[in-house]
């Protein structure tokens, strides 16, 4: 068992060999040029870590895991990590992986699924049967927020975990202080902007759909079977993090900002004290139903008494 999970964390990361995709070379902003996922997203990545361990120990022995979403494939790494000679099987399963990453990620004994997992979008593709079953733990990391439809690739989910699996989630928190701020200073709507959407973008990598507050992650982890045992509000500090100058520490990224910048990080750290006014979710759902045992949650109803009834029963109103 990891007993100091920072430096564990640290360790992995500054030894970390990122596929060769993972650092973009057309990205010159100063917070991400040059830097791997692990290291743009360090913060995140290590409260994933963290969930990890604090399930592993309720894992079998062989560990079967499923990873939605797993463009760029850090997590494989991450994993066989962890898991060494316990991971028994690790399938990733997204939307047009090209012939270089399923060479390479084959390399890691994984298997891959290239298949829609939002057949809801306008230019949805061809959804695929993922035709798993018993799978002990899965990753949807930075994808939910993707998806027209969570409940479809919720569901698959579902079918492919045992019952009393794990899933891990982390997204964007739509009742962060800088939507907020943004809606009362300026007018702006905390909805995906339309020129990000799906109306301007047609393509394979999928633009943000709609991001999400906590009661509604839980409701829709219920609608799929879920039961949310653990959740956490964030501030992911994306691209907030380098290497030193020798390469043997992580520090913080510490940019010269001007005033103005300096006031509205100010304030921004000051609302961060309110939790859910951070930025980011992580959280770790169980499966604690089959889809055919969820019940009343999934019925649908065409009678607007029985829909007030329900609707007043839930939120008051």
């Amino acid at each position: 068992m990891v007993e100091n999970k920072k430096k564990y964390f640290e360790n992995f990361v500054l030894n970390y060999s990122p596929f060769s995709w993972e650092i973009k070379d057309y990205d010159d902003r100063p917070l991400f040029k040059d830097k791997h996922s692990f290291l743009t997203s360090y913060k995140r990545f290590y409260k994933v870590f963290t969930y990890i361990l604090g399930v592993m120990n309720n894992l079998n022995s062989k560990t079967k895991i499923l990873d939605i979403g797993s463009y760029p494939g850090n997590m494989i790494k991450l994993s066989q990590n962890l898991f060494k000679e316990k991971l028994l099987e690790y399938t990733a399963v997204g939307l047009s992986f090209d012939e270089k990453f399923i060479t390479e990620v084959k390399k890691y004994n994984v298997n891959c699924i290239d298949t829609e997992i939002d057949p809801s979008f306008p230019y949805a593709k061809t959804s695929k049967n993922w035709g798993l079953v018993n799978y002990d733990l899965a990753y949807l990391l930075d994808t939910i927020e993707h998806l027209v439809d969570p409940s479809y690739c919720l569901d698959q989910i579902n079918k492919s975990i045992k019952k009393n699996g794990y899933l891990i989630i982390t997204t964007d928190n739509i009742t962060n202080f800088l939507y907020i701020q943004d809606m009362l200073r300026k007018g702006k709507s905390p909805n995906v902007p339309f020129i990000l959407s799906s109306k301007v973008y047609s393509g394979d990598w999928r633009p943000h759909d709609r991001e999400y507050s906590k009661d509604e992650l839980i409701f829709l982890l219920e609608y799929s079977g879920f039961k949310v045992i653990k959740h956490e509000y964030f501030d992911r500090k994306q691209g907030e993090y380098k290497f030193n100058s020798t390469k043997s520490k992580i520090i913080d990224h510490k940019i010269k900002w001007g005033v103005k910048h300096g006031i509205f990080l100010a304030a921004k750290y000051l609302a961060y004290c309110v939790p859910h006014l951070r930025n980011h979710h992580i959280l770790i759902a169980q499966k604690n139903k089959n889809l055919e045992e969820v019940g009343d949650i999934r019925k649908t109803t065409d009678s607007i008494e029985e829909w007030m009834k329900r609707r007043k029963l839930k939120i008051g109103y």
